[in-house]
């Protein structure tokens, strides 16, 4: 008996010095600089990477974060992608993997935790044993996130646990606040997928009206050079043919960007430069949470206005061409020249690729 006791004293003390080397250190100071260098280092040793999609899927949306174990070991990738019919969740390792563990919802305020605040990976919804395997999916029915009442083109936060090998590793870069362990989170906007292929350009907007667009530096269709993209920018993927750019900027900016008018196929030499965008935007930290700030506004040319004006502003890249998912409407039955925007949304840059924004606009000359 004596032994028996002694050998379960000896197991709880080697499981508690595995619990203390996960565990953060208590002195938020400390905490708060050692969470900024990890993430730091989780930025520069990842990559976002490799995207892996299941065979035969044709996703509408997609995106890749890092499987890291501890603090900052990459050892391969959570995908994110989804189509018509299902959320697809795929996790990869360079190594093996052993139980995965899964939990989607609306806000980090539904994860399981417990009372330190660190996640109840064994109260995650969806549970698998990977052993041995260095790729495995979960397939979730839209019809199972419309019940959480998660639509397309929503967001949703998403924590995937992996064990590889005899480490903890978990999918994305962000640390879960609260946690007193190395584990972080991710977040995905939920594509609005098309059954069916189709020219989706933008619809004629009216008698006289036109529809106008700031140029970015990249394009809503396609990377590579084609007819509608002909100056060969980078490509979201997100239409077929409808014309458009997108603006991505990483760091604080000051910045003019043109505005054109009927410039399809993103051909600037059959549109009209109408105006301009007037892009100023810096993060800064408010309470804790990173923040994206400035302001947008559009300043249109002298014999021009416009009665509608679509926004998109977000740390993500945009995941629909169509203006009425941008976020942000106004409109202006008897037309204006000039509107700016103030710009104020979370920005903990997941995705390491600095904010993006779209402006659109429908616009007619003064004199019709």
């Amino acid at each position: 008996m004596k032994k028996l006791i002694w050998m379960l004293v000896l197991a709880g003390s080697i499981f508690s010095c595995q619990l203390q080397e996960a565990e953060l250190p208590v002195n938020e100071e400390v905490l708060a600089q050692q969470l900024m260098q990890a993430e730091a280092e989780r930025n520069r040793n990842g990559n976002n990477g490799p995207e892996v999609i299941p065979s035969g899927v044709e996703a509408c949306a997609k995106a890749s974060y890092d499987l890291f174990a501890g603090r900052h070991d990459d050892v391969g990738s959570v995908t994110l992608a989804n189509d018509a019919e299902n959320l697809y969740i795929t996790y990869f390792t360079t190594k093996n993997f052993g139980k995965l563990h899964l939990w989607y919802g609306k806000s980090l305020a539904e994860l399981p935790v417990n009372p330190a605040g660190n996640p109840v990976i064994g109260h995650f919804p969806l549970k698998a044993n990977a052993t041995g395997k260095k790729q495995y999916t979960f397939t979730i029915p839209l019809s199972k996130l419309e019940e959480k009442g998660i639509l397309c083109d929503q967001d949703l936060v998403v924590v995937a646990h992996a064990e590889v090998g005899r480490e903890s590793a978990f999918g994305g870069t962000t640390q879960i606040p609260g946690c007193k362990r190395w584990a972080y989170y991710m977040t995905y906007t939920l594509g609005c997928c098309d059954d069916e292929e189709e020219n989706d350009d933008n619809p004629i907007p009216g008698e006289g009206r036109e529809v106008a667009f700031a140029k970015g530096n990249w394009v809503f269709v396609d990377d590579g050079c084609s007819a509608v993209n002909p100056e060969c920018l980078p490509g979201l993927g997100i239409a077929n043919v409808r014309w458009g750019w997108a603006i991505n900027v990483t760091g604080p900016i000051g910045r003019s960007y043109d505005i054109w008018a009927s410039a399809a196929g993103n051909d600037t030499s059959v549109g009209k430069k109408i105006g301009r965008l007037e892009v100023e935007t810096t993060t800064w930290n408010i309470n804790g949470v990173p923040t994206g700030i400035g302001s947008l506004t559009v300043i249109l040319n002298d014999g021009w206005v416009m009665e509608s004006l679509n926004l998109y502003a977000g740390d993500l890249a945009p995941s629909s061409a169509d203006p009425a998912t941008y976020g942000h409407t106004y409109t202006f039955p008897a037309g204006t020249y000039v509107y700016s925007h103030s710009i104020n949304f979370v920005n903990n840059d997941v995705a390491g690729d600095g904010v993006w924004f779209i402006a659109n606009a429908i616009v007619r000359p003064t004199n019709l």
